[in-house]
């Protein structure tokens, strides 16, 4: 399930990238699809047989501390979409932070899941 999760949070971060690189126009550029793809087989690679803590089966507070700082700080990349909009203007910045929003809260439970460091060495 931890690697699913994992795996569920790079995609719906890729799916935000490209969204953000296709500038909303839903073709999306051969360097921002190439990165998409490339960002999530990389995951599941390093997610399945890495050395990462998410390969390992052990707990990644790192990873949960990331995603709930990411979390907070989408609200004031919110509010500063919503107080100078022409900076964002043809950008789909709405689902990109979405799709980060996803991601956030997905690799909160990733990193909270997993056995303690010692127990998984033994």
């Amino acid at each position: 399930m931890r690697h699913v999760l994992f795996v569920l949070a790079a995609t719906s971060f890729g799916i935000g990238l490209l969204i953000l690189l296709s500038a909303g126009t839903g073709a999306g550029t051969p360097f921002g699809v190439g990165f998409a793809v490339l960002l999530v087989l990389g995951t599941v690679v390093g997610g399945r047989w890495g050395r990462g803590p998410v390969a390992r089966g052990v707990r990644a507070p790192q990873l949960a501390r990331a995603g709930a700082a990411g979390l907070v700080l989408l609200p004031a990349a919110a509010l500063l979409c919503l107080w100078r909009p022409g900076a964002v203007a043809g950008l789909p910045i709405w689902p990109f932070l979405l799709c980060l929003a996803i991601s956030g809260l997905l690799m909160v439970p990733v990193g909270l899941m997993g056995a303690e460091e010692s127990s998984a060495s033994e």
